[in-house]
């Protein structure tokens, strides 16, 4: 288990911010190892969109995190699944904690933009709950439909 003063947990928070907020971080590290390495070779046209995007999105991970690409390099292959499932559980860990912050925190402005001015909702909602919106009231529900 890691704590979240994890410099890992840190920069994934930080990458699902910023780069990529639904990112599969096992399968970015290791097909961004299988680019650098097995498939160096093969030009960049050879590659779909996705994977060309994929393979964006890991060389910007590695610009993010310093010392990452040498240790996913310069390692056996022992260190590198080590250091690949260490890397993702914490990544994985900071970006799914940045968007349950970001979530969080929406609540209460998304009932401020929806709410007409000088008016309140009928019945009220709770600023910390989300269990009486989406179809359950009259006004999130007519955003939805």
């Amino acid at each position: 288990y890691r704590s979240a003063t994890d410099p890992l947990v840190h920069y994934g928070r930080h990458f699902g911010r910023t780069i990529h907020a639904l990112c599969n971080f096992q399968a970015l590290l290791m097909n961004g190892i299988l680019r650098m390495g097995e498939l160096a070779e093969i030009p960049e046209e050879n590659f779909t969109a996705e994977e060309r995007r994929e393979h964006h999105i890991f060389q910007e991970l590695l610009k993010s995190v310093a010392g990452l690409e040498e240790r996913l390099m310069q390692g056996g292959d022992d260190e590198v699944d080590a250091v690949t499932e260490l890397a993702s559980i914490s990544f994985t860990k900071g970006a799914s904690g940045a968007r349950g912050d970001d979530t969080k925190s929406l609540k209460g402005s998304v009932l401020d933009w929806i709410t007409p001015k000088g008016q309140s909702l009928v019945p009220p909602l709770a600023r910390n709950v989300k269990i009486d919106r989406g179809f359950h009231h009259e006004r999130t529900g007519a955003f939805i439909r």
